[in-house]
């Protein structure tokens, strides 16, 4: 089953603007993505809707996170993100879903929670500006930072390190699932 998404104008819009921004032309996205010109036209102008492979398609050409082309709304009360209003961003790894807890990342943390499927790990290590806090809510974390051997931190457990020093994390455990609250500073995504 495909699922269609109903394009809003922002979406379109936005995806001029990265289209542009690059300097590229519809024939060029095109070939490079194989979404015709005129489908591609029609999504930009806000007539007709897009499958979400194809946004995805757009999105990891353009080299973007999803989150770039829509925007958040604002939180119904000041100061508070309600379950509904947390964002999912987009990540490449299976088994993986990262959610942010702040309204955006405009400010000088972005605070999320990472849930993994069991096994499942960053593919690559990352490393990013600033400061780095992460806390175990459920599950088993493999910590991997560069220079020591990978440790296991349980429910409860803490780590707080330079995001600079390359890092990774994978759910230690074949059967559960892992949750950890991530807290970046400066937002990195």
């Amino acid at each position: 089953m495909t699922t269609t998404t109903e394009t809003p104008p922002e979406l379109g819009t936005s995806l001029r603007s990265a289209r542009r921004t690059k300097s590229l032309s519809l024939n060029e996205v095109a070939a490079a993505t194989g979404i015709s010109a005129s489908f591609l036209s029609l999504v930009e102008n806000g007539k007709s809707d897009i499958t979400i492979g194809r946004l995805v398609r757009l999105v990891a050409f353009y080299g973007l996170a999803l989150t770039a082309l829509l925007p958040a709304a604002p939180p119904a009360e000041p100061d508070i993100i309600r379950r509904a209003e947390q964002r999912t961003l987009p990540s490449s790894e299976r088994g993986i879903e990262f959610r942010l807890l702040a309204p955006d990342s405009d400010g000088s943390m972005m605070p999320m929670i990472v849930e993994f499927e069991p096994n499942a790990q960053l593919a690559e290590y990352g490393r990013h500006a600033g400061q780095e806090f992460v806390h175990v809510l459920r599950g088993r974390l493999e910590l991997e930072l560069e220079g020591t051997q990978p440790r296991i931190l349980k429910a409860g457990d803490s780590a707080y390190y330079s995001a600079e020093r390359p890092h990774r994390f994978r759910n230690a455990s074949d059967t559960s699932r892992l949750r950890i609250m991530c807290v970046d500073s400066p937002p990195n995504l």
